[in-house]
């Protein structure tokens, strides 16, 4: 399976990429969104503000998943073992 960067570029340059890809690309954006999501209500429920180098400790975190997610195949990121023929 081609990388995540690779499936977004077909759909943004208007070519359609299978629907095995863009299943898995869903996939591996929905995990990341509730990653990022759960992140930012916990810090927005907390009473107290985290300090200053962990938040941007967080941030560069988050850069590198998204980082490392476009730089593999939607299923090596999940985890998903590719079907050998």
């Amino acid at each position: 399976m081609r990388t995540l960067y690779e499936i977004a570029v077909d759909m943004i340059e208007g070519r359609k990429p299978t629907h095995n890809e863009c299943y898995y690309a869903l996939q591996v954006y929905r995990n990341m969104f509730n990653i990022e999501h759960r992140q930012h209500r916990e810090e927005l429920l907390k009473e107290n503000r985290t300090p200053e180098w962990i938040r941007k400790q967080k941030a560069e975190n988050s850069f590198n998943m998204f980082k490392g997610a476009l730089g593999k195949s939607p299923k090596e990121w999940l985890g998903v073992k590719e079907e050998t023929k």
